[in-house]
């Protein structure tokens, strides 16, 4: 399918965030405190976070607006007892570009990345929700890929424009007379509009080096020979781990070893993209009213899950979106233990 013939409704911009990266310092994956409970303790609004679990530990990474984190532990917190990890080195002036609707599309997937390989722009992150596809690149890109997607994908003449900003004077206005427009109130539960649970599903781990453009443009020419099976992704997300090491998630059917070899043999010809075994998991996702622009829900997500006993192995957030993965046979019990901090209809 060419680019041409793929349709979509619009893109979304947010400029001028920060870009912060947490990584693990030790395999304690329990020591320090996680950047989002950082950032629900600060009171900072998330407009896009990704997390990451395995053997090394949880990574997390989150872009929000100009509002440095407060250093140390407020005394008297909840956090109090916990040993802080260094602050993470932040990228000032990112951009978060989404693609919406994505359709549950592989094509549209590896057709992106293809596109940001083809063009020398590297990404820093990547995430979707049940409509968009959300890639972070720095400010310098912005632009450039802007222009790029305007001329490859087909837009409806009557599409919104990318960023709509008020002006400093109309903002704080805006803020005085509605300040639920950003939602600074905190509910006894987290109103939702239902979590949806999809059982045993498998997840594809392809490790590349987001530096090498060429690894892009293979890992999205083997997402599209995937499209060719008729399988959609459930969800996808790409954690960059360093300098030199991205791992990209994709959840999809369970497809047969024979169907999937032109999906593996591309990926493997270079001899330098790794692509794991698929794992067995569930996948949890929700959204509500003002998810994108209030802070501390991811937390309160994340503290459900753990006061249970349940390892959250992949999550992002973007738009009033929140998807988790989980180990296969755990969505249920995670369903249960959501109820105590969200409220479903």
């Amino acid at each position: 399918m060419s680019l041409s013939q793929i349709r979509i409704n619009g893109i979304r911009l947010n400029s001028g965030l920060i870009h912060l990266l947490q990584l693990p310092v030790s395999r304690d994956a329990e020591s320090g405190i996680p950047l989002y409970q950082r950032l629900a303790r600060d009171r900072v609004n998330v407009s896009c976070l990704g997390l990451r679990t395995d053997a090394l530990g949880t990574s997390v990474f989150c872009c929000h607006e100009n509002a440095p984190l407060k250093s140390g532990v407020q005394s008297g917190s909840d956090d109090s007892a916990l040993t802080e990890k260094p602050d993470p080195d932040p990228i000032s002036n990112v951009c978060i570009i989404s693609v919406y609707p994505h359709n549950s599309s592989m094509n549209t997937l590896g057709v992106l990345i293809e596109l940001l390989g083809k063009n020398l722009i590297p990404f820093q992150q990547m995430t979707s929700s049940n409509a968009m596809i959300t890639f972070v690149v720095e400010g310098a890109y912005q632009k450039n890929l802007l222009e790029l997607l305007e001329q490859k994908f087909d837009l409806p003449p009557t599409h919104a424009p990318f960023q709509q900003d008020f002006n400093e004077e109309t903002a704080v206005f805006v803020k005085k007379r509605y300040p639920e427009t950003r939602a600074t109130y905190v509910e006894e539960k987290i109103k939702t509009y239902g979590i949806q649970r999809v059982t045993g599903l498998a997840m594809f781990e392809i490790r590349f080096n987001p530096n090498r453009f060429e690894h892009l443009k293979i890992c999205g020419r083997a997402l599209q020979t995937l499209a060719r099976l008729e399988n959609k992704f459930y969800f996808t997300a790409a954690v960059r781990r360093g300098r030199e090491e991205s791992r990209l998630f994709c959840l999809t059917d369970p497809v047969l070893d024979l169907e999937v070899q032109p999906f593996l043999s591309q990926l493997q010809a270079t001899g330098e993209i790794d692509i794991c075994q698929p794992v067995s998991v569930d996948l949890l996702n929700f959204h509500g009213p003002h998810f994108g622009d209030r802070f501390g829900i991811f937390n309160t997500a994340m503290r459900c899950l753990k006061d249970t006993s349940i390892k959250v192995l992949l999550a992002g957030c973007t738009g009033a979106s929140i998807c988790m993965v989980l180990p296969v046979n755990q969505g249920e019990k995670a369903v249960a233990a959501l109820g105590k901090g969200f409220e479903s209809p």
